[in-house]
């Protein structure tokens, strides 16, 4: 009896087949079933500032800043005067120097004195953040080809976390830091940060400085450099808003209260806080042959 009733069902369903409403039919008249579309939070990157080789983007309160060392454009490891320099202190066998802290305002009057293509200056390293006058910083710095410090961190903080940037006159590179590595680069210029996803707050908005680095021109060689400054943003944003500027390597610097920017004289990210150590950035010369070139757009 119950196989003779499979067929009838059978029968009845295909009969009935489209008497039922579909749920479209159920929706007001006008409903857009489309998909809704992902709003893309970061095409509304503008250009705030255009010199060779580098230049500014900004969309509210982020800024990035795009410089690219194939075109002659250079970054520089600025520091404040060594009051005392803790030979022999430092946690690999080097120093561990103390440096006079600095507003942001003045340590850009130095040195925008010193090149006349000055960019932008902006913080960098973590340090002791206390109310003396000079303080130390937390990892290690090589500056102008001499090792500025070993830091006073070492393995107590963030084992296993730590990045660093080796810049060089025409490309750079983030690598996991390792003591030896360091000693050894023949990179002018390192500094020791964080990895992008290091507890510094991870979802807390907030001061960020990140660095991301891109191959512009696909040749194996990261030439740009992208310096991420914002008043307020999580570590995850930042590092997105890197990726979405090409950076297929990032590292984090210091952030929160000493995250500042200024460029060409303009404060675009301040902070009252006094800091020893910053970035600053050279556009390429006027006349220089490498400027000829132009930065894609991201």
């Amino acid at each position: 009896m119950t196989k003779k009733l499979i067929p009838l069902a059978m029968l009845i369903l295909a009969i009935c087949q489209g008497c039922l409403p579909k749920a479209q039919d159920l929706l007001p008249p006008g409903t857009d079933l489309r998909e809704p579309e992902v709003p893309d939070l970061f095409s509304d990157f503008e250009v705030a500032i255009d010199s060779p080789g580098a230049r500014l983007y900004q969309n509210g309160v982020d800024y990035v800043q795009a410089i690219d060392l194939s075109l002659g454009a250079s970054i520089r490891f600025l520091n404040g005067r060594v009051s005392d320099p803790g030979q022999g202190k430092g946690v690999y066998g080097g120093n561990d120097p103390k440096l006079l802290r600095q507003k942001m305002e003045e340590a850009w009057t130095k040195f925008s004195q010193t090149s006349q293509e000055s960019f932008c200056i902006a913080n960098g390293q973590f340090f002791r953040n206390d109310s003396a006058k000079a303080t130390a910083l937390a990892f290690p710095i090589k500056a102008d080809g001499k090792i500025l410090t070993d830091g006073y961190a070492g393995e107590s903080e963030y084992a296993q976390e730590k990045m660093m940037l080796e810049v060089w006159s025409d490309r750079a590179k983030i690598k996991a830091f390792e003591p030896n590595s360091f000693y050894a680069s023949d990179a002018p210029n390192i500094i020791v940060g964080l990895k992008q996803d290091a507890d510094k707050g991870i979802v807390k908005e907030t001061g960020r400085t990140f660095i991301g680095l891109k191959d512009e021109n696909f040749d194996g060689n990261k030439e740009t450099v992208l310096i991420f400054t914002s008043e307020s943003a999580s570590q995850p944003h930042a590092a997105e808003v890197l990726r979405y500027f090409g950076a297929s390597e990032i590292i984090m610097l210091d952030g929160g209260g000493s995250t500042q920017l200024i460029c060409q004289g303009n404060s675009y990210v301040s902070s009252p806080r006094t800091i020893p150590q910053m970035i600053g950035v050279d556009s390429a010369p006027s006349n220089s042959t490498s400027a000829s070139g132009s930065l894609s757009k991201p």
